[in-house]
């Protein structure tokens, strides 16, 4: 399914949103964008992975992505569902508090009944707002955002990181924790006491991928940081993020974000000294 609303994020807006009703629409694996997701899903059900930690949603549940945040969504053969995706970029938060909290929470949060139905009613304000041309409008679509955020993140919530801790979101714990070192599937699997053909299977079975391409995809969303947010240069990012050589960075990064090492450093320093 197309998501228009990410291809006005990819145009340059700073908030864009959608509403879509389908079914076994599901995706094979998870992503991670340089933007802000808010999912809501307004009727069915919906199961979620956020960095490999699988969540069951039903209506009325939020979800909460950061930038760069593994995620995707998925459902049960045959089970329709309505949700709303927000996408909005740092900058639209406008209290550096509310910023902080919402960079550290991604995962899961269920609103009261009488919450959720503001909640669902500012949801859909902003849905007619959208279109909506007249004055005001970009600052109408912010406060709104600000203000259902701030409500979203006083609420109850459950976060990816204390849920589920099968082996296999462990192997993805420990990648995490340690991408910036040399990292081998013998190693790996020496160090969970398994072998390493189970561990792959499974692995791959729990993730849609291989231990390898999420290796891979760890140090190339940690590099994509330490651009954004260092004065580091290519080579000094590439050795901070577990690659034995340049060249194979420059590869991987090409491979996996569409440009090279060199563009997205200088893309990512013109947005920080525009924000700045």
């Amino acid at each position: 399914m197309i998501d228009s609303a990410q291809t006005e994020m990819a145009q340059g807006k700073g908030i864009a949103l959608e509403q879509i009703s389908s079914v076994n629409d599901n995706m094979s694996r998870s992503h991670y964008h340089e933007y802000f997701e808010l999912y809501f899903l307004d009727s069915g059900s919906r199961h979620q992975q956020l960095n490999g930690v699988a969540f069951d949603n039903i209506p009325g549940d939020i979800m909460l992505f950061a930038p760069l945040v593994m995620h995707h969504s998925y459902s049960d053969k045959d089970a329709p569902f309505s949700r709303v995706v927000i996408y909005f970029t740092p900058e639209m938060i406008s209290d550096p508090v509310l910023l902080a909290a919402a960079k550290e929470g991604s995962g899961l949060y269920r609103p009261d009944p009488h919450l959720l139905h503001w909640i669902r009613r500012t949801i859909f304000d902003m849905l007619e707002e959208k279109d909506n041309s007249e004055e005001y409008h970009d600052t109408y679509l912010r406060s709104l955002l600000n203000l259902l955020l701030l409500k979203v993140l006083r609420t109850r919530h459950e976060k990816g990181s204390t849920q589920n801790k099968n082996r296999m979101q462990k192997i993805m714990a420990y990648i995490h924790s340690n991408y910036a070192n040399p990292l081998s599937l013998p190693a790996l699997a020496s160090h969970f006491y398994i072998s390493e053909y189970y561990m792959c299977r499974e692995f791959r079975k729990a993730t849609g991928r291989t231990i390898i391409q999420y290796i891979q995809q760890t140090r190339i969303m940690n590099a994509q940081r330490l651009f954004m947010e260092t004065d580091l240069n290519v080579t000094q990012v590439s050795e901070q993020t577990g690659f034995a050589s340049l060249t194979h960075f420059n590869r991987i990064f090409q491979q996996i974000t569409g440009e090279t090492p060199s563009a997205y450093r200088k893309h990512a320093r013109e947005l920080h000294k525009s924000s700045s």
